[in-house]
């Protein structure tokens, strides 16, 4: 008796594997044509089988209503989203005329609906508004402040009024001295005008 040689029993080996794959692959083809038939037979009779019908007819009941709850929600989004809009515009476009008319340095457009509310938007522009006005009210009324500016201007007219360096020297040495403000002046101008 002659033994098989490697080569051989490799060859009968592939040749085995091969075939027998090939005729799997037949077989599982067959397989997956005879169950569409049949799953296709049993089609309708399979949901009564199963008892599912009338709860898939609720499921979709529900999944209907759902279905018209949000697009009923994203009409209703819509319509108050620009109903926002238009009412900011109208409360920007009134802010506006005001911060036209009293020089206000706010500006109260940039309202978005996705970022907050229009409400403190405006409270924080209509602040800052509010404080500006108080801030110039304020620099107006200052007392001191005033002085002190009619100073400022009495000394500028004296350095611009043509007289001589004492002269000037000798009148801004005072003008800075009613404003409480030191004025450090060279001696030799002092003496000059005194």
């Amino acid at each position: 008796m002659k033994p098989i040689r490697q080569a051989e029993l490799n060859h009968y080996n592939d040749t085995i594997n091969n075939k027998f794959a090939q005729k799997a692959r037949d077989i599982k083809t067959e397989i997956v044509q005879q169950a569409q038939q049949l799953s296709e037979k049993k089609k309708k009779s399979f949901l009564k089988e199963l008892k599912v019908e009338a709860k898939l007819k609720k499921a979709n009941l529900v999944y209907k209503k759902y279905k018209k709850f949000v697009e009923e929600k994203d009409r209703i989004e819509r319509e108050l989203q620009t109903q926002v809009r238009k009412m900011a515009e109208e409360v920007e476009t009134h802010l506006e005329q005001y911060s036209n008319a009293r020089a206000w340095h706010v500006s109260f457009d940039g309202y978005d609906i996705r970022d907050e509310d229009p409400v403190e938007y405006f409270h924080k522009k209509i602040n800052e508004a509010r404080y500006m006005e108080a801030e110039n009210h304020c620099t107006k009324n200052h007392k001191i402040r005033n002085i002190l500016e009619h100073k400022k201007e009495y000394a500028k007219n004296i350095l611009y009024s043509g007289g001589d360096i004492n002269t000037v020297a000798s009148e801004l040495k005072k003008a800075f001295e009613e404003a409480k403000i030191e004025f450090a002046l060279p001696k030799s101008l002092i003496q000059i005008t005194a």
